[in-house]
């Protein structure tokens, strides 16, 4: 590459970062939407736009991205962070709050099966996931590389607009990319209210740092990979109850050693990931999935002598686990704590399955029960049910009439695959991984389970095993100092501060609410919510696949839990729904709401009348191809428009 050339393409993209670039300078700077997979032969649209804007709550992660490309070759191209500067004031966010990563590909072979109109490139092809850390990479000619950006805006952040520049360096020359983050008033909060586990495999985190599994290295190791958990927001932690060392004393008791399970429980916790202690499967199928439900047998060593025994259910299991809900009470974390009996079970193996549950329920009573489940018939034998799901929309009906009875989850693995519902592997889009916990609160499904955090084999970054669809094994690579992030694990971040968006929106809805008091008793925070969720998942099998709908239902959560708390204050509800089809001929759509007394309601113009007590009502007709609704709140000299729209169906 020619010095002086490069030089020309970088002062280009300085001077003109809002126009595309001419053929004859050295590289292309573009931002790309964080749902879309960049590739090596992308290419920049017709029109760049920049400042690349971030916008984010507080106490939130937020992600960005652009894409590079470069007609000659670039040796050592790197990156540089600076801190953002308030347009309000002179607060300042710290260039420590920001992270520039280069995203790295996983080769591909095959194509998840039957998902040939979702899937994002056609095997064999190169996949973009891994989000490396090293400070610099080569970069080939004619090809492009796509860099993620993580912003990190703590709860203390005074919320405006920071403006500045971050920049991609190379032979001391550097090309600046203007960035704007704005920053919202309100704080996301920092309790999880939605239970999430991926299970996770410590032989692969010892393997990959060299170290010996429970040697004082590995735990060091191990606190790493909790701290990412924590910061993804992943609250529940699958704990192998084998960690409890069981001794068989001469007189034939039985002594339960702790240690190794507290502390493995205690690092957790200190990471953040505090909220939910999943013991693992006290049995297995026999023979396989499908087969016979039988309990696994507990090891033991003789005090006196050393020897290693094995003992069954009676002698070991069942003492194992009464103590073990003696100490998890002991500990103050019996509430916390559910236990698996055999994942899976289906209706071939559902009798045994029941059986060994009975077993378990007998030993420790008072510790719930929870699988992932393939069938429907767990009443009185199950506590947590975790559907898959796929199988939670095909049996719903059956599964909502015992919702009184369990808390329900759900969960993905291999399944389900195709072009109808979401799941994160490799091939899919982006937004199939955003939408999971969107599902989770238009479902009212209580958390989300997922088998593969870390299941690797034996090359993290290599061509996926055809045995599951791609990238089913792991969203996590092993990095020198710990997990290296993934896009998808990125993104999935983003849905579950998504629904803490939602969980948000609904409790301020509350609080108004309150301050209305009877007058608004017949309102229902959680249906206006749902109307906005219900935009982007309509239904389990029509969720999007692009990432517009996404953008601007999140942005417009974040309006109204903006609007909440500004005077004049009211509460909508429209019947039916906002966003419902209506058929012409008449149009039967009634507007109802709560304000203070003494404020003025206009819907589409038309004033309503507003009783004593602030109630007001009103048959309104939507106006234009939009079918919109404007309500326009007016009190003391402050005004306030609160849109609705809908569907006009002619024919």
């Amino acid at each position: 590459m020619k010095r002086g050339y490069f030089l020309i393409g970088l002062m280009a993209v300085c001077l003109v970062a809002n126009l595309n670039l001419a053929e004859e300078f050295a590289i292309s700077l573009w931002p790309v939407d964080v749902h879309v997979k960049v590739f090596r032969n992308s290419q920049p649209p017709e029109e760049v736009a920049f400042p690349l804007v971030v916008k984010a709550a507080r106490n939130e992660y937020e992600s960005a991205q652009i894409a590079v490309r470069s007609k000659s070759e670039i040796k050592k191209l790197g990156y540089r962070i600076s801190e953002l500067r308030s347009q309000e004031g002179n607060a300042i966010f710290p260039a420590d709050n920001i992270q520039m990563r280069f995203v790295g590909y996983i080769p591909l072979k095959s194509n998840t099966p039957g998902a040939e109109v979702i899937c994002v490139a056609a095997a064999p092809c190169e996949i973009p996931d891994p989000l490396f850390e090293d400070p610099e990479i080569d970069l080939p000619g004619e090809t492009t590389q796509p860099v993620w950006i993580t912003f990190w805006i703590p709860p203390e952040t005074a919320p405006g607009v920071y403006k500045g520049e971050l920049g991609l360096v190379a032979d001391d020359h550097e090309v600046k990319i203007p960035v704007e983050l704005h920053v919202y008033p309100f704080l996301l909060p920092n309790e999880r209210h939605l239970l999430v586990t991926n299970w996770f495999n410590l032989g692969n985190i010892a393997k990959a740092h060299q170290v010996e599994l429970w040697s004082e290295p590995f735990w060091a190791a191990l606190t790493k990979y909790a701290e990412n958990m924590a910061r993804h927001r992943q609250n529940v932690v699958l704990t192998p109850w084998t960690l409890i060392e069981v001794g068989l004393q001469p007189d034939g008791q039985l002594t339960f050693d702790y240690s190794r399970f507290d502390r493995f429980v205690e690092l957790f916790q200190r990471a953040g990931v505090a909220d939910g202690i999943e013991i693992s499967h006290v049995g297995h199928p026999k023979g396989g999935w499908g087969g016979p439900v039988e309990l696994s047998n507990v090891r033991a060593k003789k005090t006196d002598t050393g020897e290693d025994i094995t003992l069954g259910y009676t002698e070991g299991l069942k003492p194992l686990l009464a103590d073990l809900e003696r100490h998890l009470e002991r500990m103050g974390w019996l509430e916390r704590a559910m236990i698996h009996i055999s994942d899976e079970p289906a209706i071939q193996n559902l009798e045994s399955w029941r059986q060994a549950s009975d077993l378990v329920h007998q030993a420790a009573p008072r510790l719930r029960r929870i699988d992932a489940i393939e069938t429907i018939d767990f009443d009185g034998a199950l506590e947590i049910w975790v559907p898959k799901l796929s199988q939670w929309d095909t049996w719903q009906e059956a599964f909502l009439k015992r919702r009184d009875r369990a808390e329900f989850w759900y969960y993905i693995c291999c399944h389900p695959y195709g072009n109808v519902y979401p799941n994160r592997f490799l091939d899919y889009p982006t937004t199939c991984v955003r939408v999971l916990h969107w599902i989770n609160y238009v479902e009212d499904l209580k958390g989300y389970l997922h088998w593969g955090w870390n299941f690797w084999g034996e090359d993290p970054f290599g061509t996926p095993s055809d045995r599951l669809p791609p990238g089913d094994t792991h969203v996590v690579y092993p990095g020198k100092s710990g997990p290296i992030d993934s896009i998808r694990w990125e993104i999935q971040r983003e849905s579950l501060e998504d629904f803490e968006y939602l969980w948000l929106l609904e409790q301020k809805l509350g609080d108004v609410q309150k301050r209305f008091g009877v007058a608004a008793a017949g309102f229902e925070p959680r249906r206006r919510v749902l109307e906005l969720a219900r935009r982007v998942v309509p239904s389990l099998d029509k969720t999007p696949k692009t990432p517009e709908i996404i953008w601007t239902i999140r942005n417009q959560i974040a309006d109204e839990i903006l609007a909440l708390d500004r005077e004049p204050f009211a509460l909508v509800q429209t019947e039916p729904d906002d966003g419902s089809t209506l058929i012409y001929g008449p149009i039967n759509l009634e507007v109802r709401g709560v304000v203070e007394p003494g404020t003025i309601v206009k819907v589409n113009s038309a004033k309503a009348e507003v009783t004593a007590d602030g109630r007001f009502g009103l048959r309104a007709s939507p106006q234009g191809e939009e079918g919109k609704v404007l309500i326009t709140i007016e009190k003391d000299g402050k005004t306030k428009e609160i849109l609705r729209s809908f569907t006009i169906r002619r024919e």
